[in-house]
C-alpha cells in the first residue's frame, strides 16, 4: 500500500498503555518515516494529560514529536465550546483536565448551573458528580460534550477498563440527550487533522488499536485503515462485528509490521 501520509493513534499503537512503554518496533518505525519524509500526525483521545505532558512522555519513550504534530480531543473541545459561547462548565475528569479548561478561560464549577457538561476520563467519579451532570443536561439544558466515546482503555496497571464512553452512556441513558462527540471518530475532528496535514483523505492511512471507533470512522471519511493488535483488542475476530465497508484494510500484530512485512510503501 502506498500512502501520502499517516495519522497515528498513540496508546495501544505507539505505546502499550498509559505507562508509555513503547510498542516493540514502534520507535524504529517512526525513524523510518522521518527518514522518508512521510507526513504524519498523532491523533489521540487522551483526556488525562496536557499536550506538553504527552510530548514529554513520548520523548522519554524514545520518540521525537513536537506539539504541532499532536492533535488532541481536548483542544478540539475548547474550540467547540468557545464557538458555542459556553462559559461555565462541569468537567467530569481529572484535576489536570479541569485545570486545562480553566487555563483556557472557562469557569469550571462543581454544580449543575452550567452551560456545558464536558465528559473525559474520571477515575474518581462519584454518584454525586454523575447526578450533577444529569441534572445539568436533563433539567437545565446544558450541552453534553463527550471528549470521545471509546468503550475501553488499557489503564496504568495494564487492566482493560471502562473508558469515557461508559460515563457518557450513563448520562445519555438517564437524560435521553445525545452527546456532542468531539474526538475520534468525529468527522469534524478528522477533517481538522486532514486540513492540517494538507492531504486528501484517500491518500492517508490511519493506524490504531481501535477498529470499532477510530478506524471505522476513518473508513467512513474515505481514509484507509490499519488495525494493530498491540492495544486493547488482541483478537483479529473483532473486525467481524464491523460492517464490511468499515473494516480495516490491514491487520497486523504491531505497527512495525507494516514495514517489516512490506505492507506499506514509503
Amino acid at each position: 500500500m502506498r500512502v501520502g501520509g499517516l495519522l497515528l493513534d498513540v496508546e495501544g499503537t505507539l505505546v502499550v498503555d498509559k505507562r508509555y512503554q513503547p510498542v516493540e518496533g514502534a520507535v524504529e518505525f517512526i525513524c523510518r518515516l522521518r527518514q522518508a519524509r512521510v507526513p504524519l500526525r498523532l491523533i489521540t483521545n487522551n483526556t488525562t494529560d496536557s499536550r506538553a505532558s504527552m510530548v514529554d512522555k513520548l520523548g522519554r519513550a524514545g520518540f521525537d514529536f513536537t506539539g504541532d504534530e499532536l492533535h488532541t480531543c481536548i483542544g478540539a473541545a475548547v474550540s467547540h465550546l468557545k464557538n458555542e459561547g459556553a462559559a461555565r462548565c462541569l468537567i467530569l475528569g481529572t484535576d489536570t483536565l479541569r485545570g486545562l479548561f480553566a487555563d483556557e478561560g472557562f469557569t469550571v464549577v462543581e454544580g449543575s448551573d452550567v452551560d456545558a457538561v464536558v465528559v473525559g476520563l474520571d477515575t474518581d467519579l462519584t454518584y454525586e458528580r454523575l447526578s450533577m451532570a444529569c441534572d445539568a443536561v436533563g433539567r437545565r439544558g446544558a450541552l453534553l460534550v463527550a471528549l470521545h466515546r471509546n468503550r475501553l482503555l488499557v489503564d496504568s496497571r495494564g487492566r482493560c477498563s471502562p473508558s469515557v464512553g461508559a460515563i457518557v452512556e450513563a448520562i445519555r441513558y438517564a437524560t435521553r440527550v445525545e452527546p456532542i462527540v468531539i474526538g475520534k471518530p468525529s468527522p469534524a475532528y478528522y477533517q481538522q487533522v486532514l486540513n492540517d496535514i494538507s492531504l486528501p483523505a484517500e491518500s492517508v492511512l490511519v493506524v490504531s488499536d481501535d477498529p470499532l471507533s477510530d478506524l471505522a470512522g476513518a473508513k467512513r471519511m474515505g481514509m484507509r485503515a490499519a488495525f494493530v493488535l498491540s492495544g486493547k483488542y488482541r483478537e483479529r475476530s473483532i473486525v467481524d462485528s464491523i460492517p464490511e465497508g468499515e473494516r480495516p484494510d490491514l491487520v497486523v500484530d504491531r505497527i512495525g509490521d507494516l514495514l517489516a512485512r512490506g505492507l506499506l510503501e514509503i
